[in-house]
């Protein structure tokens, strides 16, 4: 920081009421400015009698700082007047407009700003009126700062104790108070009088002569000035406007599009992001937790699904935050709980790249990841997904002191092709020689994400490497959570976590379960059609092919096909469909379109099934691909069949044989009704549990199973 005295120049020319209160706060705050600084007046012969008298009267007063009074002999105009008081500084300098008002410790934070590295030319203060550092109109709002009785002292303590000091950078200081360093000043020498005497435009001017030589502009987030703005020199400030912004254009053509791209970007946005949450705070009482997704909170898959519940389960004691990555960086949105208020839902985006999936190690996800976690206190972290994330915040989460949790909804941590299916539709079971994994990784075409690139052309050697490097950082996790014995399996397969930090918590119904599904109408069971129910999302990784063929077999004979979803690829036209379905109403549906049994043939290997979940509690048996989840639910409980997907003819011979034998669907049926279902709300205190740091209290062990090992062939019955 420059040694020499810091001159705060401020230009008078009428206004007595503004002039003083900006002079009063100057005064009032400076016994707690620890930095030296001195006062210089000007005043550009003011046409106000009140205006020179206070000036005198001013100067003449006993103050914490030394003060020189200037009278100009004649108008010189805001930039010459400006730089009167420049020629006789020797340090650093404020230039200060007379309807500003300044607050508690603002010298010394914009000075601690200017320092913070060696090419600083300028910094200015968040305001109430000044161009790229306007407050949010809510902070406006809240402060009463656009009428007249400003709240300045609060809003500059609540600016102070809420900001996160990130120092965003601009393209150009703001002139109102505009901290300006020696090296600026000696590199670029006074604002251009000849060219902007009347004021307006001139620091842009000059910001953009500081840019040229390497010097880059912040704006403090942390320090409030209020600045009424137009009060200094009356009613000719449209008119300077629109002569100062003509004067840029033809000097520097390039300023207008890069300052219009600036506006749309918005280096303060995160900054104003943290102030507007500030206005409604957070019970710091409510233990916060940030979850990580793929996607964003309301979407449609079934991780989505499975948030939204949780949260829901445990709103009345968790405040949570969701970050997620989007076209371009990050998005974090709040849901905080206020007692008798609205929940506080709050989106607004963090830096970030173009995303791509396949990235090992994305250091602006890493650093989206910190700036969120500087930005609140969180209790707990739980990562759902990182498609989009990348591997760096494993590598960020070390240094977090509260609990982390990894919910295990797919497997891209074992392959990025996370459905584990070469083409979509052929199951590979996460092979030990990685030779049969070439073909794969080099022609995958599946977007895991809406939106996402497309994943082509990877490698074995990439494969290792994103293995290697989830191995090095697998202790960042401290609870590895999976939905079933069988997905556990599969992860085991490429990592090796500690026993003590895994556990089993079956995922639980996304629906409410309500009343007990009625009791098998024998009617429908013996005297209709066999009707099966594909339900989910038509395409090939969840059968549809498979399912097109049996609709085309089963023509003309006492089975029928069903689908209820949306379809990504063509369906038969002996299929039935009915499109799109609201899970809650599932049940319903299926029981009027008079469905048996529902059919799920999809060769991925599931990691759960909510689907076969939606269908239990409608009192349908299911039948399911014999590896996975499916076919571990469906043989622990006996409400099913199990199948091999890449079989149809076997398939076939199933559901004909269920057809001739009636009486094997009641008993399957009635089994369904005897299954005691959970709900995420029922399972939602063992996360709680996590999230308060208390060690595994799982009653189900994960222990390795061969099941993953074992062939894809054949028909299996419960």
């Amino acid at each position: 920081m420059s040694a020499a005295l810091v001159t705060v120049i401020v230009p008078v020319y009428r206004g007595i009421y503004d002039l003083t209160r900006c002079l009063e706060s100057v005064a009032l705050h400076a016994r707690r400015t620890e930095l030296a600084f001195e006062l210089v007046l000007i005043d550009d012969r003011s046409p106000e009698p009140a205006v020179r008298m206070y000036l005198e009267e001013f100067a003449s007063r006993d103050l914490p700082f030394p003060v020189t009074l200037l009278h100009n002999p004649e108008n010189l105009g805001f930039v010459g007047t400006v730089n009167r008081g420049l020629r006789r500084a020797s340090g650093d300098v404020v230039i200060l407009n007379a309807d500003t008002a300044v607050t508690d410790g603002w010298l010394d934070r914009l000075a601690a700003a200017a320092y913070e590295a060696p090419d600083v030319a300028t910094v200015t203060p968040v305001t109430s009126h000044g161009s790229i550092c306007t407050l949010p109109r809510s902070v406006i709002d809240a402060f009463a700062l656009a009428g007249p009785n400003p709240q300045i002292d609060e809003c500059a303590e609540f600016v102070t104790k809420t900001s996160l000091r990130l120092l965003p950078e601009v393209i150009t200081g703001v002139g109102f108070c505009m901290y300006t360093t020696r090296q600026a000043l000696d590199s670029c020498g006074l604002l251009d009088e000849e060219t902007f005497g009347r004021g307006y435009g001139e620091e842009v001017d000059f910001c953009l002569r500081a840019t040229r030589l390497g010097l880059r502009h912040l704006v403090d987030d942390s320090t409030f000035v209020y600045h009424r703005g137009g009060g200094s020199f009356g009613d000719e400030q449209n008119e300077g406007l629109a002569r100062g912004s003509r004067l840029l254009d033809e000097r520097y053509p390039y300023f207008r599009p890069t300052n219009t791209r600036e506006r749309a970007q918005d280096p303060s946005r995160v900054s104003f992001a943290a102030l507007e949450l500030g206005l409604r705070e957070r019970d710091p009482d409510r233990p916060h937790v940030l979850h990580m997704m793929h996607s964003a909170p309301g979407d449609t898959g079934g991780t989505e699904k499975f948030l939204d519940a949780l949260m829901h389960a445990l709103g009345h004691e968790f405040d949570f935050s969701v970050i997620f990555p989007v076209q371009s960086g990050f998005a974090l949105q709040t849901y905080w709980h206020r007692p008798d208020a609205p929940t506080v839902v709050e989106e607004f985006l963090l830096p970030g790249g173009p995303r791509r999936v396949t990235r090992i190690d994305d250091e602006l996800a890493g650093a989206a990841l910190q700036m969120a976690l500087d930005l609140f206190h969180f209790d707990a972290v739980h990562i759902h997904n990182l498609i989009g994330h990348s591997l760096a915040p494993l590598d960020v989460l070390a240094g977090f002191d509260g609990p982390v949790l990894c919910s295990v909804h797919d497997l891209f941590l074992a392959c990025p092709n996370f459905s584990l299916l070469y083409r979509k539709v052929e199951p590979c079971g996460i092979p030990e020689d990685l030779s049969s994994c070439d073909r794969c990784l080099e022609t995958i075409a599946e977007a895991p994400m809406p939106g996402s690139p497309m994943i082509r052309n990877l490698s074995r050697e990439y494969l290792n490497e994103f293995r290697s490097t989830a191995t090095a950082r697998i202790d960042s996790v401290d609870h590895w959570v999976f939905a079933s014995q069988s997905v556990a399996d599969y992860f085991m397969r490429v990592y090796e976590p500690h026993a003590s930090r895994m556990e089993i918590i079956e995922h639980g119904s996304v629906i409410r379960l309500g009343r007990r599904a009625p009791e098998p109408d024998r009617a429908l069971i013996y005297d209709e059609p066999l009707r099966l129910a594909f339900v989910g999302l038509g395409w090939a990784k969840k059968g549809l092919d498979v399912v097109n063929e049996l609709a085309e077999a089963f023509r003309d004979t006492t089975v029928e096909i069903h689908h209820f979803g949306d379809l990504k690829q063509a369906a038969s036209p002996e299929l039935h469909t009915h499109g799109a379905y609201d899970n809650e109403f599932l049940p319903e549906l299926l029981q009027r379109a008079g469905i048996q049994i529902v059919l799920l043939p999809g060769a991925y290997a599931e990691t759960f099934g909510i689907v076969m979940s939606e269908a239990l509690a409608s009192g349908l048996p299911v039948i399911g691909a014999r590896y996975g989840a499916l076919g571990e639910r469906i043989r622990a409980h006996g409400v099913g069949w199990t199948i091999d997907p890449m079989d149809p003819s076997g398939i076939r011979d199933l559901i004909e044989r269920l057809d001739r034998s009636r009486d094997e669907v009641m008993r399957t049926s009635r089994r369904v009704l005897e299954v005691k279902l959970e709900t995420v709300a029922d399972t939602a205190h063992r996360y709680a549990s996590l999230y308060h740091g208390a060690e595994s209290r799982s009653p189900d062990a994960v222990v390795p199973t061969d099941a993953v090992n074992s062939s894809f062939a054949g028909v299996e019955n419960a």
